[in-house]
């Protein structure tokens, strides 16, 4: 099992990838909108521009959610031990290994699989507050808490 330093560093690294490849294709579609002259085809120089203008939105209000989960994981101390689940846990389970931080689901790294989740998630919910040792259920399933830092 990855410890919680290693655990943390894998998800911060994610979440830079995704705010590098968003600001990449922001700069490229940047780039291609200002270098884009006014053809002689009119509407169709115009509808273009239009959808580029939309992929910039898009793009815009994904930047912003990786920024946002950027800033929830610089709230995480991974060297904080915890007695119970809560915010910046790393919980082992009897259905799998859970960091309770960002919501950006399953991440595989060198054989060691852990589902990276918000506590706001039903799984979260189910999990905030356990110790190890105590029982969960979740859909009609019990889940034993068995490692948690």
């Amino acid at each position: 099992m990855l410890d919680k330093q290693d655990t943390f560093d894998i998800v911060q690294a994610e979440v830079h990838k995704r705010i590098t490849t968003i600001q990449h294709a922001f700069d490229d579609l940047n780039a291609a909108l200002t270098s884009n002259t006014k053809s002689s085809a009119g509407d169709k120089h115009e509808t273009g521009r239009a959808m580029a203008q939309l992929e910039q939105e898009k793009l815009s209000q994904q930047l912003n959610a990786s920024l946002n989960l950027r800033n929830a994981l610089a709230q995480i101390d991974p060297s904080e031990k915890h007695e119970t689940v809560q915010f910046g846990s790393l919980v082992k389970t009897s259905s799998g290994t859970f960091f309770l931080s960002v919501g950006i689901g399953s991440i595989g790294n060198a054989g060691s699989e852990f589902f990276c989740i918000s506590p706001i998630t039903p799984m979260g919910k189910v999990l905030m507050g356990a110790k190890k040792g105590d029982t969960v259920k979740f859909n009609n399933k019990t889940i034993e808490i068995l490692n948690l830092t």
